[in-house]
């Protein structure tokens, strides 16, 4: 066994001595001492020894065990050292355009949103924002969505735990669900006339498919005044979806119910696949929804501080995700934030 253990050491050490990268050192690391190496091997049979000859092998084994490591970290910082001394000497040497120059370019919903912030700027709204952890207060109740309302079902909302750290009662903490948080603080903080356009990012809790994520963004317009009336929302709706979509979709306004407003109501654009013939994509109808809208009811103008006998107001608002989708023929949304480049550098 002793002579075994010897072969194994002088045919190493004469390895590793003639090892010039850190490669050839690995695999020769493993050759011993990995999972079935030779070192490793070798004190399974120690117990067909005699104790004599064990009280001899085993000691010699230990010594050879550590100067076979002992070789090959030694050699290690050699190999290094030549590496580093080579990579001193080098000069690199670059010639104009030898290297491709890369040009980057905004996410597509980073563009979008900055496109449609420049259409709501270029009519008088302004941008604000609110808090992405808010409370119940902003989120539902001034809002007109009383305790009970289906939005504050656990499968919508995702609640903060332990709001009591933070001054809150249980089920008072949460994720936005939608940007109207900003309503309310709109109202309380800002002087009449308002122009406020709103475009950030919201949370629900949601059971991810090709039209669904948990974490997207929203765009909305609230537009407060003496007057304002649904004809101001079909415009809005109609410079917005225009100035996105083309100068030639059509757009309708359909009665629906939101809690905030009143009335409310769904806003339409002609399908663009089949410009309104009817297709799998719009259901056969000939229309998309696009955006939900309405006048601001008046129990939210309270809450507001805003006279709902003097002035009237309008809530516009989309998901800017969707608008990609139909803009640029994206057949799954969470592509927009799964990071993969070859989908983005389609853009």
């Amino acid at each position: 066994m002793d002579w075994k253990i010897l072969n194994i050491k002088n045919s190493y050490l004469e390895k590793i001595s003639r090892a010039k990268s850190l490669n050839e050192l690995d695999e020769i690391y493993l050759t011993l001492f990995g999972k079935s190496g030779e070192i490793t091997l070798l004190p399974k049979n120690f117990s067909e020894l005699s104790k004599e000859d064990l009280s001899k092998i085993g000691p010699l084994f230990n010594r050879v065990k550590t100067e076979l490591e002992k070789a090959i970290d030694d050699r290690r910082e050699k190999v290094r050292e030549s590496v580093y001394k080579q990579l001193k000497d080098e000069e690199l040497e670059l010639e104009e355009g030898s290297i491709k120059k890369r040009k980057g370019h905004l996410h597509p919903i980073t563009a979008l949103n900055e496109e449609i912030a420049n259409l709501g700027k270029k009519i008088g709204f302004q941008q604000f924002s609110a808090p992405h952890i808010d409370s119940d207060y902003y989120n539902f109740e001034g809002l007109n969505i009383p305790y009970g309302h289906p939005a504050r079902d656990l499968w919508d909302t995702l609640y903060i735990d332990h709001p009591e750290k933070y001054g809150f009662k249980e089920g008072q903490l949460l994720l936005r669900t939608h940007t109207s948080n900003a309503q309310i603080r709109i109202m309380k903080e800002l002087k009449l006339p308002i122009r406020i356009m709103v475009i950030d990012r919201l949370f629900r809790f949601e059971n991810l498919d090709a039209r669904h994520e948990h974490t997207f963004d929203q765009f909305e317009i609230v537009y407060v005044d003496k007057g304002v009336s649904m004809a101001n929302l079909q415009y809005l709706s109609e410079y917005f979806l225009k100035h996105i979509f083309g100068k030639d979709i059509k757009v309708r306004l359909r009665p629906k119910y939101y809690p905030f407003v009143e009335p409310g109501a769904g806003v339409d654009g002609e399908c663009i696949f089949c410009k309104g013939k009817g297709c799998k994509i719009c259901g056969g109808v000939g229309w998309l929804e696009l955006a939900g809208a309405g006048m601001i009811h008046p129990f939210v103008l309270n809450m507001g501080g805003i006279d709902p006998e003097k002035y009237s107001g309008l809530a516009w608002g989309f998901g800017p995700f969707r608008m990609a989708m139909l803009k640029y023929g994206v057949e799954d949304i969470r592509l927009f934030n799964s990071g993969d480049l070859r989908f983005l550098e389609r853009f």
